[in-house]
């Protein structure tokens, strides 16, 4: 006989396979091993009733016939209680073995950890993950190792197994949102924010979101000097650059309305950033100063404007902007069913108020030439907690 698992030779009697540790799966005859059984007390009977014979050879009184057949049935009482017992033993056996395998894997992976062995660690824990894989104490095994292995991306893929497991996982929640605050992961966290679970998690998602800044004033060519004013719905910091660079690292602090005066080209990029020094998604502007719009050509291909924020569900209050290029403009429309077109369109002069319920907005861009470019839609879900 051979071991099903590594083909090793098994003797007669052996459990196990001694090689892999594999129990050996045996065709049992529960029916032989009763007869067995029952032939043991039926020879103890029949060694008591000899006895009994003896006894009488002495002038003692024979026993009952009832009584002999009462010791033979409760013999055959105690026979069907060993048997079940094995029966029972041999069906828990399996079991057995697999949580002791497990176990011990669980402390080699302890063990690899202390040892600071993260990537065999990694692939310990992954042997306790095949077969169950939404087990949450093997999950935050992983999830530990993750953080000790300083494996980011891999780290945010196992706490989003765990919340999907448990959703109402607060501390994974709070783990993946520092996660994301640190990778600068605003969009992600706006998908989080869609669909929280209860109303405490919701409320810690939404003091994750840094908000992108507005710019009171559109993208366009002026002719007079103008002042910029830059707003935060969340009343966080802004940082500015005038000259289209990132302002993350170099940006200007905004302290009061910017100056755009007569002359200049300005491209204005500008970010904020919370009390945890997270920053948001960046919003820009173009602006020609003294330049006329006759002298500035718009692209000969018109692309769709770009719509913030995107699609999507929000439970606090969202205003939406268009990116308008220098000598263009937007018109859009909630009116779905119809072609927009600058005529029936609502000429964009600002930022737009996302209304209550489900809506979807279409934005298209036009030139002076009467162009206008293909429609961008947005379809939205605002939801007010």
């Amino acid at each position: 006989m051979k071991c099903s698992n590594c083909g090793m030779e098994l003797t007669p009697s052996s459990p196990r396979c001694a090689h892999c540790g594999r129990a050996v799966a045996r065709d049992f005859n529960y029916h032989n091993m009763e007869n067995e059984l029952l032939n043991t007390v039926l020879e103890d009977e029949n060694m008591t009733a000899y006895a009994a014979e003896d006894e009488f050879a002495d002038g003692e009184e024979e026993p009952e016939f009832k009584k002999r057949w009462g010791m033979l049935a409760a013999a055959l009482l105690a026979v069907a209680a060993v048997f079940a017992g094995a029966v029972f033993s041999l069906r828990q056996f399996p079991d057995v073995y697999e949580y002791e395998q497990k176990e011990a894997e669980y402390q080699n992976c302890l063990y690899l950890m202390t040892q600071k062995d993260y990537d065999k660690a990694l692939d310990s824990v992954a042997l306790l993950l095949k077969d169950d894989k939404k087990n949450l104490e093997y999950l935050s095994l992983k999830n530990t190792i993750c953080a000790k292995a300083g494996t980011t991306k891999a780290q945010i893929k196992v706490l989003r197994q765990i919340i999907a497991a448990d959703p109402d996982n607060y501390p994974a929640y709070g783990q993946l949102l520092q996660l994301y605050l640190t990778e600068q992961k605003q969009t992600e966290i706006a998908k989080l924010a869609e669909n929280p679970p209860n109303s405490v998690i919701s409320s810690m998602i939404r003091a994750c979101i840094v908000d992108a800044p507005y710019f009171e004033l559109p993208s366009g060519v002026y002719e007079s000097n103008q002042l910029l004013e830059i707003t935060s719905e969340q009343d966080h910091e802004i940082y500015y650059t005038l000259d289209g660079t990132s302002p993350k690292e170099n940006g200007i602090l905004y302290e009061e309305p910017v100056p755009l005066e007569h002359g200049y080209h300005y491209v204005v990029t500008a970010v904020c950033k919370n009390d945890n020094g997270t920053f948001g998604d960046e919003a820009s502007g173009e602006y020609r100063m003294g330049i006329n719009a006759e002298d500035y050509a718009p692209p000969a291909a018109l692309e769709p404007p770009e719509i913030v924020p995107q699609a999507g569900t929000y439970t606090s209050s969202q205003l939406i902007t268009i990116t308008v290029p220098i000598g263009m403009k937007a018109y859009y429309s909630w009116t779905l069913g119809k072609l927009l077109t600058p005529e029936n369109g609502t000429l964009y002069t600002g930022g737009i108020a996302m209304p209550e319920g489900e809506s979807v907005l279409t934005v298209i861009l036009a030139d002076e030439s009467g162009n206008f470019s293909e429609a961008a839609q947005a379809a939205y879900t605002y939801d007010p907690q």
